[in-house]
């Protein structure tokens, strides 16, 4: 990295920059990195055995001399996933709302490192000052409670950093983004603003919060069996509003997921109003039929189709709680994240074939609104802070670029926008804003059983075994007696063969096996008497290249070719 100035901010964009989710932005400042956020993006079916990715930034923070502080804008999980594997890397103070640091802690506790890592709480509108750096943490309305921005001051450089907001004008549970101090930190000077992305392609204002209230209870009301209502886990103020709706209409609650039960543990710790006394119903007295259907809501985790989730279980008729039945309404108050459609659309299927109607935003507009600012918004946010510089960020280049577009569209002759990805480099003085290089950022992959973080390279090499399979040859040689003391064995796993010489199956697989060892002990054999000096390396790749050949020349294709040879001698 090429070196700045102390009156310089350097901000670099390690993930969340030209795709959703992995949110991890640093700001340098004076030999001091910030980092704002630190999430994970969860993978595509394709990547076997992944649980979520983030950012490769080893040897970016070594280079920056470590993190001296860690900045969380919210609670979702494409903002603190990352937590545990960054932290062990590089630990620092960490800073959160009270809502957001709940959810880290308990995450925490889930990977067994609770307390190793403190975390200060913070509460929104608070200020947090380190030496020449403060930190203004100002509310915004989102999906997840106590969501902020970030007002930050480095030395003369002053940035605004959204996080994920909205503008919300009557949220049902939480105050409104105050648009006044907004207007007053515009009045102040904003050098640099940052803003979400998600929703820049959707024109106007997004509906309220409040108003999925008569659509949710619309189907409440009508319902002739049981309702089965879906949505996002961390959305704690659409479990109130279910929870409300069913006091309304003398409904039980049954909740469905761990997530949902989280949410509602934290929310009585920090005193939240708690839900209506009475309506949960217990969950092993709903499967004795108590309760009678029409009386009944389910709130369910696993909106998007996660394996094993509350959802899925339901949909499959596995879960021990409740079955599903003809008359029943599966209710979607949730978005189709993109990727996730196949899934979805299983689990639409599954409760079909129960005889169970599906309701959706298609079907029921307004049961679901977004956590995101629409175009109208951002607009509104622009105009009120008129910021000499303005980077989109959070978004895939589309949507980056349709935010961008918006500083024309508003004719801010005075404000300069600038797009930018993953790893560029952009450093902020009072004498501006510039591009100052790029660095590449790759990226690690979690495996979902030991939590290790694993390279590209290691998940190419699983991936090619699931493609393609994988062959392993063993022995014993005698390197001085050029002999094999024990012949090689040869162990396909997921690879099969056509049928043969009228041999098929099992049959044909282990004639091809056989003659494939006599093929593989003649190489090894001849090599050793060729070479006077022969490893037990060159041994090895001798028979792992004959094997890779054979299964070519079968197959037409290269599955993952192992040799383990035990050399004497």
């Amino acid at each position: 990295m090429n070196p700045f100035d102390d009156d310089t901010v350097r901000i670099i964009p390690f993930g969340g920059c030209g795709e959703f989710g992995m949110n991890l932005t640093g700001y340098l400042f004076r030999g001091k990195l910030f980092v704002v956020d630190c999430g994970v993006m969860f993978p595509d079916p394709s990547k076997l055995g992944v649980e979520a990715i983030y950012p490769k930034i080893d040897t970016w923070f070594e280079q920056l001399g470590g993190v001296h502080a860690y900045l969380i804008t919210h609670g979702h999980e494409d903002h603190i996933g990352a937590l545990p594997y960054v932290l062990e890397r590089w630990p620092a103070p960490l800073y959160a709302t009270p809502w957001t640091a709940s959810l880290i802690e308990a995450k925490f506790q889930r990977r067994k490192i609770s307390g190793k890592f403190p975390i200060t709480r913070v509460s929104p509108g608070d200020r947090t000052n380190f030496k020449g750096v403060a930190i203004d943490w100002i509310p915004v309305n989102h999906s997840i409670p106590m969501a902020s921005a970030l007002l930050m001051k480095f030395g003369k450089n002053t940035v605004f950093h959204t996080g994920d907001f909205r503008i919300d004008f009557d949220p049902q549970y939480e105050a409104p983004m105050d648009l006044e101090r907004i207007r007053q930190i515009g009045e102040g000077g904003v050098d640099l603003l940052i803003a979400d992305s998600t929703n820049s392609e959707r024109p106007g204002m997004g509906p309220s919060e409040l108003s999925v209230v008569e659509p949710l209870g619309n189907l409440m009301a009508d319902a002739t069996g049981a309702i089965i209502i879906t949505t996002f886990a961390s959305n704690y103020w659409r479990v109130k509003t279910v929870a409300n709706l069913c006091a309304k209409f003398g409904k039980k609650l049954l909740i469905l997921g761990g997530g949902f039960e989280q949410a509602i543990r934290i929310a009585d710790e920090l005193g939240f109003d708690p839900l209506p006394a009475g309506i949960r119903a217990p969950e092993d007295q709903v499967g004795l039929g108590n309760i009678p259907r029409d009386r009944l809501v389910i709130l369910a985790s696993g909106s998007q189709g996660e394996w094993r989730s509350a959802m899925s279980r339901l949909s499959a008729g596995e879960h021990r709680s409740f079955k599903v039945a003809p008359g029943d309404t599966v209710v979607f108050s949730s978005r189709m994240i993109p990727g996730n459609e196949k899934s979805v659309l299983w689990l639409m299927n599954n409760f079909r074939r129960e005889g169970a109607s599906i309701v959706t935003s298609r079907e029921a507009p307004g049961i679901h609104v977004s956590g995101h600012a629409y175009r109208g918004e951002i607009k509104t946010l622009i105009e009120l802070l008129r910021p000499r510089n303005y980077i989109p960020m959070h978004g895939t280049y589309s949507h980056l670029d349709a935010n961008e577009s918006i500083i024309a569209e508003l004719g801010l002759e005075n404000t300069a926008s600038m797009l930018i990805e993953n790893g560029d480099m952009v450093d902020l003085s009072p004498e501006g804003c510039i591009k100052a290089g790029t660095i590449k950022v790759e990226t690690l992959f979690v495996d979902s059983d030991s939590y290790a973080s694993m390279t590209k390279e290691v998940l190419r090499e699983r991936l090619r075994i699931g493609e393609g399979g994988c062959a392993f040859v063993s022995g014993v040689f005698d390197i001085d007696g050029k002999r094999w003391l024990r012949s090689p064995d040869i162990l396909l796993q997921g690879i099969e063969f056509r049928p043969e010489e009228g041999h098929s199956g099992p049959v044909a697989k282990d004639v091809w096996i056989d003659e494939a060892c006599m093929y593989v002990s003649e190489a090894v054999t001849r090599l050793a008497e060729q070479q006077q000096a022969c490893s037990p390396e060159d041994l090895e790749e001798e028979a792992r290249l004959t094997l890779r050949r054979l299964l070519f020349g079968s197959l037409n294709r290269k599955p993952s070719v192992f040799a383990r040879i035990h050399c004497l001698g």
